[in-house]
Formats: C-alpha cells, structure tokens, sequence
C-alpha cells in the first residue's frame, strides 16, 4: 500500500513537471503587462502619457537616441552615433545597418530601415501639406508641445544611413527629446 502510494505520488510529482514545462514554453512567448492603467493607443506620435509611453511605445518603437535605464545618459539606438555642430545647430546621425522591419500578416517589409524613414517620420509632422499628416488627426501633441514645428528648420537625407536635422535655435534637450 505505501509502495502503491509513493508510486503514485511520484507519478503526480512528475506528471505536474512535465505540465510545468509545457506551460513554460507557451508563457515563453507570451508578453504579461501590469500597468497601472491602459494605454489610449500605440502610436507615440499620438499619444504622450506615461502609462501608454511605459506599456506600448518603448516596447514597439526604436528611437533614434535611448536614456540608459535609471540614468540621465543617451546611449545609441537606432542612430550609431551622431555628430553636434559647434554652432549646436546641426546634428547629424549615423543610422544602424541591417535594421529590420517587422513583419506581420498585413505588412510585408522590401527593405531595410533606412534615412528615408526618418525623414518621414518627422516631414510628416512638420509639414501640414504632407499626404500623411493627417492620417490618425493630424494633431501630435508631443511634438507640438516640444517646440518641434519651429525649432527645425530642415530635415535632409544625406545618403541612405546618415540623417541632418537643421535647428533653428540651439536647444540643449534636442538629443535626449529624441529618446520618445
């Protein structure tokens, strides 16, 4: 009888592991979020507070510059590096090689992320004649709010890995606003 029943707890003790394991490999891939409430959206060019910045922007979208987490120092991201002019009117960023688009059911990337990207991402901000500005409003509220519209002046590809934001002004917290 003792023998039937360390056999049997034995079997329950190794059934539970192999039930553990399984449900490992499927937590593996699996993305469990505690926020403190929702998120209004996914698009940070949208939407600007810290819940929706904390529980979907950072996860989804690279930027050009990061903070080092628990610090006030920028770290490469997107951009390799980057080149301030003295006037600290110009800067310049070298852009990463090989940074892939992801792929999803409905959007099947041809090529890699390249300056015209990022030239996008800001001409259709900037520029209320741009065919995409008014796509999700037409209101980005982050970068509006920052000054953008009328602290940059230009915008330039300077060949497919290297982007050139000209200032209007010198803005000490130009790199570090990239960051979101």
């Amino acid at each position: 009888m003792i023998n039937s029943l360390a056999k049997s707890g034995m079997l329950k003790v190794g059934l539970s592991l192999i039930a553990m394991t399984v449900a490992a490999g499927v937590q593996a891939k699996t993305l469990v979020y505690c926020s403190e409430g929702s998120p209004e959206g996914f698009n940070p060019q949208l939407f600007t507070s810290g819940t929706t910045y904390d529980a979907s922007s950072r996860q989804i979208y690279n930027r050009l510059v990061e903070f080092t987490i628990g610090t006030t120092e920028l770290h490469a991201a997107l951009a390799e590096k980057w080149d301030v002019s003295d006037d600290g009117k110009t800067y310049t960023f070298h852009l990463r090689k090989g940074v892939k688009w992801q792929t999803t059911k409905d959007f099947k990337p041809t090529r890699e992320f390249n300056a015209d990207d990022v030239v996008f991402t800001f001409e259709r901000q900037l520029d209320k004649n741009n065919a995409y500005h008014g796509v999700s409003g037409g209101s980005y509220e982050y970068f509006e709010g920052m000054d953008m519209p009328k602290l940059i002046s230009k915008i330039e590809k300077v060949d497919d890995h290297t982007v050139r934001f000209v200032l209007t002004r010198p803005e000490a917290p130009f790199l570090a606003d990239r960051q979101y």
